[in-house]
């Protein structure tokens, strides 16, 4: 800044371990004193200095940093070599100390992720003491939190070896052994232990001295400690090292899966380092929200997107990923075993139309609904009840037990279907004119006729086990779901009933008809469809009576609740108000006043 007088004035403001080495004369231990009450309070506090330049100073300073942005190597150390030069012997002027209220509902969201098995790690380049300040308040730490420091001024006191193996010592004496759920929050026995690391002695972490190789890794022992602490704070970090953290968390043996979230610029390289970056659109700038997956406009709406739809996205891709291949070992298999009463001829079992079908058209669309409006548990439910999150944590949905039986039971299925309907027609005897005639069901049949009542029993079956899995029932549902199985119906009919002009050889003609023609026919299909689905049904039964999950026992409990409230309220006394006697005081009105009742239904009903 130029004044009349013809002098040069450089102001510099920053955080106070920034200012302070570089001053060398105002009123600094004074200004120390206020700027740790300020932190300690919860403010943000920031230090600003000043120093004053001759026109020779000016233009010298000026030449500098003109020949370090011109550099064409090593830019970047020459313009810091550049700054460390002219950011020198500073007056000190002041501090400054602004209230960063918390967004609203912050504490309980982050205790909601809490209480749902994540582990929340806060990175900040604020000072550590209103960084602290700030956890408290926001429930990160408690009162009963017994905090680790692992800062500078402790490694100043002890090296930082004998540091970090104090706090291993502390945190293992107290907890025993590690276990595989520690870092991702799922251990429920975890002593509540609060780590505070600082930006500078993270650097050492990470670039440990390699003057004494007795001194070993950091980087494991400081995964130790974090692994067993309820929450972690990296305060006075530069966005480089918010980078460096979620990397580091990413590759321990764990891998668990990390969410970064942040607001500004500083946060940036964070969010893409994470596997989920989430951008929050607000007085930052929108930096963040560009550069994210997903974008969001306060922090309270994180508790929303993780443990309602984030829960139900699980459920429902779970579900979307094992049913296809149900469904589709349950088509193909009955093939593989027609080869071996086929001669291995490459005969097909079903007709052509129904083989391009069956993934297109039959089965298609009621998978597709549920993977996009399936809700297993009420959704205020899963916002009052944050632990659910449990039960799907893991990948326990996706794991090789679960799509082993899902495999199962599509060959179960399969073998169900072919050998049912074959020793539905085992006794036949040959006609006049070279067909099959069952002795027992008294129908003519051949190769189309039994691969259509394989095919039927196996659209009927896999559309009825996704039914068996849906709790969210709603007019779609039903349109999709019944309308599917009731389009092959039509589809059969038409495409065996009309001679078509445009087919040389059509084989399927009067097959679909006649097969329904036969009343045994109709009770073989609805035997093969109970017996394929009873044994899914009878597991879950048995499955839910003796070993309920948690998300198992509040459906239960919300389906009671939900009959009883059916069967014994009447609908208007729900909503209907208390009758009260009339005085001065609360007269009775005399009529509804409409609009506040739509604005108390809408304000009930928005997220």
């Amino acid at each position: 800044m130029w004044f009349s007088t013809g002098e040069y004035y450089l102001f510099c403001k920053g955080a106070d371990s920034s200012i302070f080495p570089r001053v060398i004369s105002g009123k600094v231990e004074q200004v120390k004193a206020r700027v740790e009450h300020n932190a300690v309070e919860g403010l943000r506090t920031l230090c600003v200095a000043y120093r004053k330049l001759s026109v020779a100073q000016y233009e010298e300073t000026c030449h500098l940093l003109n020949s370090a942005k011109l550099a064409l190597q090593d830019r970047d150390r020459k313009l810091a070599e550049a700054y460390d030069l002219i950011e020198k012997d500073f007056i000190l002027l002041g501090a400054t100390a602004v209230e960063d209220r918390l967004q609203d509902k912050a504490a309980d969201t982050i205790e909601s992720l809490q209480k749902a098995g994540m582990k929340v790690w806060v990175l900040t380049g604020d000072k550590m003491e209103t960084a602290a300040a700030t956890c408290y308040a926001s429930k990160l730490f408690r009162r009963s939190t017994q905090i680790l420091e692992l800062t500078t001024k402790r490694t100043e006191e002890q090296s930082l070896h004998d540091v970090l193996f104090d706090l291993s010592k502390t945190v293992l004496r107290q907890h025993g052994s590690m276990t595989r759920d520690t870092f991702s929050g799922l251990s429920a026995d975890c002593v509540d232990f609060g780590l505070i690391i600082d930006g500078a002695t993270l650097s050492a972490v990470l670039k440990p001295s390699q003057e004494d190789s007795s001194q070993g890794n950091y980087k494991d022992i400081f995964l130790e400690i974090c692994r067993n602490c309820s929450a972690v704070l990296c305060c006075r970090m530069a966005p480089l090292q918010k980078a460096q953290i979620v990397k580091l968390i990413k590759s321990s043996p764990e891998h668990p899966i990390t969410l970064a979230i942040g607001d500004g610029a500083n946060d940036v390289s964070m969010i893409l380092e994470a596997h989920v970056g989430i951008g929050i659109m607000g007085k930052e700038g929108r930096q963040a929200a560009r550069n994210c997956d997903y974008a969001i406009p306060k922090f309270k709406h994180l508790k929303k997107m993780l443990l309602v739809h984030g829960h139900y996205y699980y459920i429902r891709i779970s579900e979307l990923v094992q049913y296809f291949f149900y469904k589709n070992v349950a088509f193909i298999f009955p093939q593989f075993l027609y080869q071996f009463f086929c001669g291995f001829s490459q005969q097909p079992l079903y007709d052509t139309a129904y083989l391009t079908l069956y993934n297109i058209s039959f089965t298609s669309l009621p998978i597709l609904l549920f993977s996009l409006i399936e809700q297993h548990i009420n959704m205020d439910i899963l916002k009052k009840d944050p632990s659910l999150y449990r039960d799907i944590a893991k990948n326990s949905l996706l794991r090789w037990p679960i799509f082993i039986y899902w495999t199962f039971l599509g060959v179960f299925d399969a073998v169900i279907f072919f050998f049912g309907a074959y020793f539905l027609f085992n006794n036949s005897t040959f006609t006049s004119n070279g067909q099959l005639m069952t002795t027992n069901t008294q129908m003519m049949f051949g190769n189309w006729t039994f691969g259509t009542l394989v095919f039927t029993v196996l659209v009927f079956t896999v559309t009825l086990k996704l039914a068996l899995d849906t709790h969210y029932w709603t007019w779609i549902n039903h349109f999709v779901i019944w309308g599917s199985l009731l389009f092959f119906v039509i589809f059969s009919l038409l495409w065996g009933g009309i001679i078509w002009p445009f087919l040389n050889y059509q084989r399927m003609y009067y097959v679909f008809i006649q097969m329904l023609s036969s009343g045994p026919a109709w009770l073989s299909i609805i035997l093969l469809i109970v017996t394929s689905l009873l044994p899914d049904v009878v597991k879950k039964v048995v499955c839910r009576a003796l070993w309920p999950t948690t998300t198992e026992r509040i459906q239960n409990a919300d389906k009671l609740y939900n009959g009883q409230l059916s069967e014994f309220t009447p609908l208007a006394s729900l909503h209907a108000p208390t009758r009260r006697r009339a005085d001065h005081q609360n007269p009775i009105p005399r009529r509804t006043n409409w609009c506040c009742l739509c604005a108390y239904l809408l304000s009930r009903n928005t997220p």
